[in-house]
């Protein structure tokens, strides 16, 4: 395994562990940012689904088809069906149970340079490496990570007065929407 691989397997190996001391218990997971944005819930509820259906279904697909087959569409709303009955907490456990399973799966896969420049077929962004799809895996951790921040601060957005100017987490206005 390269060391790149390994610095992202270490750093999706700690989102579950990070979301789970942010949000374990929170009393208002379902707040958003206001009309068409998500709330933690929801964020929580889509990283779930990826684990499900995105992540390491391609990486299967790459390694065992290459170009040959393309990836199925991710259904970035798919996680509403799928957490409707469910609480935060359930909802933490289980991401931490997939990405665990995930992992496991990856690191057993021990992938070699001359993998990782294999090349699978997005339906919208065209060719990918597999490098690409699971640094992008990382970044999406973060990019999640980040909107979290952003959801749990903007119930401050007014309680700050004139700080909120110094504070980025309020000014920010990324990846919200589901669109």
């Amino acid at each position: 395994m390269t060391p790149e691989l390994q610095h992202t397997i270490s750093l999706l190996s700690r989102t579950p562990a990070a979301l789970n001391a942010l949000l374990r218990d929170l009393p208002e997971a379902r707040r958003n940012e206001g009309e068409n944005t998500w709330s933690v819930f929801d964020v929580v509820g889509h990283l779930v689904h990826g684990e499900r259906t995105d992540w390491m279904q391609r990486t299967r697909i790459v390694l065992q088809f290459g170009e040959g087959r393309m990836f199925e569409s991710f259904d970035r709303t798919g996680f509403v069906r799928e957490s409707q009955d469910k609480s935060l907490g359930q909802l933490l456990d289980e991401f931490a149970r997939l990405r665990s399973e995930n992992l496991d799966e990856l690191r057993g896969l021990n992938l070699q340079p001359e993998d990782l420049a294999r090349r699978g077929r997005h339906p919208v962004l065209g060719v990918v490496t597999l490098s690409e799809l699971l640094a992008t895996w990382a970044a999406h951790d973060l990019t999640h990570l980040h909107q979290i921040s952003r959801i749990l601060a903007h119930q401050y957005r007014e309680a700050v007065g004139p700080w909120s100017r110094y504070l980025g987490v309020l000014q920010c206005a990324g990846h919200s929407s589901p669109e």
